[in-house]
Formats: structure tokens, C-alpha cells, sequence
């Protein structure tokens, strides 16, 4: 009997209702009328579990401090809908009021009803009233919440005590393509002017024969969480940028216990090495160019040469003296040839014999406090590649920022980054909070 139901449907040109069942049960659901639920994939579900676990009243403490506008004002909604413009990789803000008033898992996972989708303008309120010093303060938010949680300081086993339950961060950047006319004109004066004046022309790249735009540079921590981004014109160079992303990092998390920064051996001069120590009390793990010379009276591994030509083992660092201590452990003992001269230390009953320093003064690049052969520096120099490999993939996981920015201009270029540092965050802790895992580049 019910197929003949169905069939006269069909007769009658009708579609059937249950071909149309999930579009009617959303719509129910938007209307406030009960209906069954629907059924999600295992996708879907992660998708909305994802937002369901932001913390929202981080973000609407801070947006309680700003100014509302729009049809649903500050919400949490419009920074979540940042969030999802980001994760599905939205091209810019029309698209992505568009795709909120025709995607309804996209409005069930940021909380709006179909009646309530912002127009495209909405958000470029927000991010005018907000600025980049209001997306900063919900990325601080974030970066608290992953430092509660131990995501900042995850347990590498090894690490001397010094460093223990200390954050270690990497400095990379990132070149930013611009949406700009990149053509520009030139003036008498040999520089280039464009449609943004914040963009310029960058070094040649594999990928960008004639890169023009934005260099971002982040500092991140050792287990991929973005800490700081600073915005800049693509021909300024990275080693400009490392002591105000180092700077602005104290600055704004000064609660928080950082031990050292990773750097590559493009930072590796004695400007970088005593700046990064004395003023900002943080040890510098740069790695060295291979064509360092340790000096005279030095055994080829910066150890001291005893006064008869044994090279010296590093005994320990005295940070509050700034200096290392060395010994020559009785290496003279070990030589079949004898020595032509008696060495008073040569009957000593202490296991150490010789003893000398170096002191960071006299060079912090050749006798600093976190040297090649220190354990700090080869404890932590060997997560240096997975670091930076896993940094690419970071950059990947933040949704190909460099190729996605459809903004001009310093501010909003700024804020495109955040909204991604944001973003990489919060992929970071609900990680975790599904896994348990702490970091991707590290094996813990």
C-alpha cells in the first residue's frame, strides 16, 4: 500500500519526502521545531567538537572591552567565524558570509541562526575596531590556556635541570605573497612604489622568482605553538626582526619562564650571542658557521690546551660567574710518550688535575654560556631540524597563510597572520586534548 503511495507520487510529478529529509531537518532545527537528528559523520563530528571546545569566555571577556557594532555586535560568533574562515581556507569575507548563509553545519559550529548571517562589511568592522592589538590579546588567551596545560613545556627527557619546565622558542619566518598590484612604478630615486604601501620587493625565492609583499616573523615554541609575529616589508631581513620578536615576547607573556632560542647559523655573529644573554637573560642556541676558529691555546672543539698541549674537558658552567670551567682530567696519562717536564698536577690524588676558565666576556660566540659541547647546546641543537621541518609543516598547518591573504595593508596584513598563529594554537590543543599527544616534532 505504501509503494502505491509512492508511485502515485511519482505519477504526479512529486519528489519524494524522504529524499529531502536532512534539508528538511535543518530547517526544522533553525525554526525551533523538534525533529530527529541528523546524522553526522565521524568528520562532522570532530569538525563541530573542535568549536565546541574553544574556550568562548576568554574571548568574550576581551570583546566586552571594545565597542559592538553590526547586527549581532561583538559576539563570540564573529571571532569564531574568523576561526572557521581560516580552517576551511575562505578566500575572503564576502565568500565567507556567503558560505554561513548556505552551510549549516558552518552556523551550528559557531553558534549563529540562519536569521543572524553578518554581512561581508560586519567583519571588516570588526577588524577595524578590534585592530591587531585585539586579535593579540584572544591569541594570548590561547597561548595561557596551552601553557596550563603543558603544551609550552612539554617533558623532553635529558634536558638539564636549568631548563626544565622552561619554554624554548625557534624564530623562522614566512614570505607573504601580495594581493596588491605588484608591478609598481619607480621612482627617480630608484625605489619602487605600489598600490600598499607596505609591500616591497623580497629576495629571489625558488618559488617567487620576483617576490613582492609582507614577511612574517614568528617565534615559536618547541613544540610548534606560535608565540609572536611581527609584520614587515619582504626585503627586510630576518636577523632585523629577532631581537624585537625576542623583546616583544617578554613583553607580553612576562609570567612565563623562557630558558633559550634557537637560532640557524645566519644569526651566529657576537652582536646576537651577547644581546640575546645579557639583555634578555635567555641562552642563545645559534648554531655555528663550520669555519669558526676557536683561537690560540684551543683544541679544535673550543676546549682550553693545558701548558703542555692537552686539550681540557668542559667540567661545568658557572652562570652566576659567567664563566666555564675546564680540566684536563689527567690526559697526559693516556699518552704512551712521556712527558719531557714533570706537571705538578701529574701526582694529584683529585680526578680532575689542571683546572681553567673561559669567561663569557671575553667572547660570548667562542665562550658563551650555551657553547657547542655544552650540554644545553647539544641537547637542543639536535631537535633544531625537526624543529624547522616540522615549522614547515606548521606553515602548512596554518593553512598556506602565505598564499591565502586577500588584504592590503600593514594592519590587516598583520591581522590575516594572527588569525592563523590563532588558529595553529587552537589545532595544537585540541590535539592534545583528543590524544593526549604534546607535540608533533617531538617524540613525547
Amino acid at each position: 500500500m505504501i509503494f502505491c503511495k509512492y508511485k502515485q507520487y511519482l505519477r504526479l510529478g512529486l519528489v519524494l519526502p524522504f529524499l529531502y529529509a536532512p534539508a528538511i531537518l535543518n530547517t526544522n532545527i533553525e525554526q525551533g521545531v523538534q525533529a530527529m537528528p541528523i546524522i553526522r559523520t565521524p568528520q562532522e563530528k570532530e569538525f563541530l567538537e573542535y568549536f565546541r571546545k574553544i574556550k568562548k569566555s576568554a574571548i568574550q571577556n576581551i570583546l566586552s572591552q571594545y565597542r559592538s557594532s553590526g547586527p549581532v555586535g561583538y559576539s563570540t560568533s564573529l571571532i569564531l567565524a574568523r576561526i572557521l574562515k581560516v580552517k576551511e581556507r575562505i578566500s575572503s569575507d564576502r565568500e565567507l558570509s556567503e558560505k554561513l548563509g548556505r552551510i549549516s553545519i558552518y552556523r551550528q559550529a559557531i553558534g549563529l541562526r540562519h536569521n543572524e548571517i553578518p554581512a561581508h562589511n560586519t567583519f571588516n568592522t570588526l577588524r577595524q575596531r578590534l585592530g591587531p592589538e585585539g586579535f593579540i590579546r584572544i591569541h594570548q588567551s590561547f597561548i595561557q590556556q596551552a601553557y596550563k596545560i603543558g603544551l609550552l613545556t612539554p617533558p623532553i627527557q635529558g634536558l638539564p635541570k636549568m631548563a626544565e619546565n622552561k619554554i624554548v622558542l625557534l624564530g623562522d619566518s614566512t614570505f607573504l605573497k601580495a594581493v596588491a598590484n605588484s608591478k609598481g612604478e619607480k621612482t627617480e630615486d630608484g625605489k619602487w612604489l605600489f598600490t600598499d604601501d607596505s609591500i616591497a620587493f623580497g629576495k629571489p625565492h625558488h618559488k617567487h622568482k620576483y617576490p613582492v609583499g609582507h614577511r612574517a616573523h614568528t617565534l615559536v615554541s618547541i613544540s610548534g605553538i606560535p608565540m609572536v609575529s611581527l609584520l614587515a616589508p619582504a626585503n627586510e631581513s630576518d636577523q632585523a626582526y629577532v631581537m624585537p620578536l625576542l623583546n616583544t615576547t617578554l613583553r607580553r607573556y612576562p609570567e612565563l619562564p623562557f630558558v633559550a632560542v634557537i637560532l640557524d647559523a645566519g644569526y651566529d655573529a657576537e652582536d646576537f650571542h651577547r644581546d640575546i644573554y645579557t639583555q634578555l637573560n635567555l641562552l642563545p642556541i645559534i648554531i655555528r658557521h663550520p669555519s669558526m676558529k676557536w683561537g690560540k691555546n684551543f683544541s679544535d672543539v673550543g676546549t682550553p690546551l693545558c701548558p703542555f698541549g692537552y686539550a681540557t674537558r668542559r667540567r661545568g658552567i658557572e652562570y652566576n660567574h659567567k664563566r666555564t670551567k675546564f680540566a684536563c682530567y689527567h690526559a697526559c696519562h693516556d699518552d704512551s710518550q712521556k712527558l719531557l717536564f714533570s706537571c705538578k698536577h701529574q701526582q694529584s690524588k683529585s680526578r680532575f688535575g689542571w683546572m681553567t676558565y673561559t669567561y663569557f666576556k671575553d667572547s660570548y660566540r667562542r665562550y658563551g654560556p650555551a657553547v657547542p659541547g655544552s650540554r644545553i647546546y647539544n641537547h637542543l641543537k639536535k631537535f633544531r631540524t625537526g624543529i624547522e621541518r616540522y615549522y614547515g609543516l606548521t606553515k602548512e598547518n596554518r593553512y598556506h597563510m602565505e598564499f591565502n591573504n586577500t588584504y592590503k595593508g600593514h594592519d590587516n596584513v598583520m591581522i590575516h597572520v594572527i588569525e592563523h598563529d590563532i588558529v595553529a594554537t587552537l589545532d595544537i590543543i585540541f590535539e592534545h586534548s583528543k590524544t593526549g599527544k604534546w607535540s608533533d616534532v617531538l617524540n613525547v
